[in-house]
């Protein structure tokens, strides 16, 4: 097996893969060829690490470079290490017993001074997984450029299936599936389409044109998608036929190229379309079987990953409004309080409550008051920015977060959104609102601003409703 990586495997394409990986696992990855000098760079910054090495993508300060050349020439399959500016790192000999390739490096995301016993577990365990994939790929990717064999390229769709299928969140999932076609089969591009209700949208594509295929949507009555979920099987398309869905008449590819779709069925139905473009005699019969266990893994995958992500969605919103719930406003606000307070930047929250609601739903109806709950969740989003966070906060009580706003712009707010309810015609009778704002200190915690808001809202209740209260404690 050959040992030198940089003659043998694309670093632009590996360092894609690799950052794909290290987000995937949360990790970070760095890659010394055999020779202990830097193949690739660290997949995510390391504030110390930059500080060392002047901002340098690779390894640069000589204590490191003495670190890193005395633990590698010494190590024989794994150890565990702490570098001299205090990082614990975990270091793999890449390649096999016979044969080493280069040295894999993975270090924690976030550096912590203490690190309990289950939490080291688990990232050995995480470590471990990664050194799998990784090493299965290179020897692939090794074995396939320079020798032209492929026997290696199952065990690392093994390996890469094994991390998608453990994966929940579906944008790593997609970025996780077309970096990893690219960096295995060299496809000239991969996209990535989501079935939703009657259609397919493209939800990734990463390689040659991929900008026009991200966020296209498909009918699944259209006669070429039809023609994909008609059979289990892949299609297999000439360059004139994939420029007949939508949106791709101006698609320019060496007409040459092969395309391959295939559908992503489950036991629940059909989840989506795996799509890939590969320049020709880059693609045998082995291939395409190895494809379509990928493509079965991938699958199952998207399928895990949508149903987490559904979950999620429907765990923090309001099923009556679409806002945003109580839960979900607190996990926000946690957020953008830790903005605030690192970056000195306002904060403001208004709370809102319809004023005699309880009277309105028990001479109307609870069916009136949901329409009034409603319209008025309408009103709100109409009356503030894209990047304001509006919610329900339970019962008829509204909560907005308005992220960089200070006095004057909360007040401008809450007295539109209060005009605006005043002024609209809702069934049976005017309907009313009072506001309560507060700005966001730094000695803040989400239950004090809260709170602060809330008296401020009850404070314009006694003071005669239909008014908003600033908050000037």
């Amino acid at each position: 097996m050959p040992a030198n990586l940089l003659l043998s495997v694309s670093l632009k394409y590996w360092q894609n893969f690799q950052d794909t990986l290290a987000k995937v696992m949360d990790v970070n990855i760095y890659i010394f060829d055999i020779n202990g000098g830097s193949f690739s760079r660290f997949s995510r910054d390391i504030e110390v690490c930059q500080k060392v090495n002047k901002g340098e993508e690779k390894i640069c300060n000589e204590n490191c470079i003495r670190f890193y050349k005395d633990i590698l020439g010494s190590l024989e399959d794994k150890g565990v290490f702490t570098c001299p500016y205090g990082i614990r790192l975990y270091a793999y000999a890449l390649g096999t017993y016979a044969q080493k390739i280069g040295y894999l490096i993975i270090t924690p995301a976030r550096i912590k001074e203490q690190v309990g016993l289950e939490e080291e577990n688990t990232f050995i365990t995480k470590a471990n997984s990664i050194y799998k994939t990784v090493n299965e790929v290179l020897k692939a990717i090794l074995e396939k450029n320079v020798l032209g064999l492929r026997s290696l390229e199952l065990n690392s769709i093994y390996e890469i299936s094994r991390l998608l299928t453990s994966t929940i969140e579906l944008e790593k999932v997609m970025d996780l599936i077309t970096n990893s076609l690219i960096i295995i089969y060299k496809a000239e591009l991969g996209f990535v389409g989501l079935r939703e209700g009657d259609k397919i949208r493209v939800a990734q594509a990463k390689g040659d044109h991929d900008h026009l295929f991200v966020g296209k949507e498909w009918p699944m009555v259209q006669p070429l998608i039809e023609k994909f979920f008609s059979k289990v099987e892949p299609s297999f398309l000439s360059i004139n036929e994939l420029k007949t869905l939508p949106g791709l008449s101006g698609l320019e590819l060496n007409s040459e190229n092969k395309i391959v779709v295939y559908p992503l069925w489950t036991s629940l139905g059909a989840v989506g379309l795996l799509g890939i473009v590969f320049s020709p005699d880059s693609m045998d019969d082995n291939d395409k079987r190895n494809l379509q266990i990928y493509a079965n893994f991938v699958a199952i995958a998207l399928a895990n990953a949508k149903l987490v992500s559904r979950l999620e969605r429907e765990a923090e919103t309001d099923f009556l409004t679409g806002f945003f719930n109580k839960r979900a406003l607190r996990n926000i606000l946690v957020n953008e309080l830790e903005r605030t307070v690192r970056y000195r930047v306002p904060l403001a929250v208004i709370f809102m409550d319809i004023d005699s609601f309880k009277s309105y739903n028990d001479t109307f109806g609870h069916v009136a008051g949901d329409v009034v709950l409603q319209k008025t969740a309408d009103i709100i989003k109409e009356s503030i920015r894209t990047v304001d966070i509006a919610g329900r906060y339970g019962g008829e009580e509204f909560v907005t977060i308005l992220p960089g706003t200070n006095e004057e712009g909360a007040i401008a707010v809450a007295e539109r959104i209060r005009k605006s309810i005043e002024m609209y015609p809702f069934p049976h009778r005017k309907v009313t609102v009072s506001l309560g704002i507060a700005l966001a200190k730094i000695s803040d915690s989400v239950d004090s601003l809260f709170e602060r808001a809330d008296q401020a809202l009850y404070q314009a209740k006694r003071e005669g409703k239909n008014r908003f209260h600033l908050d000037l404690s």
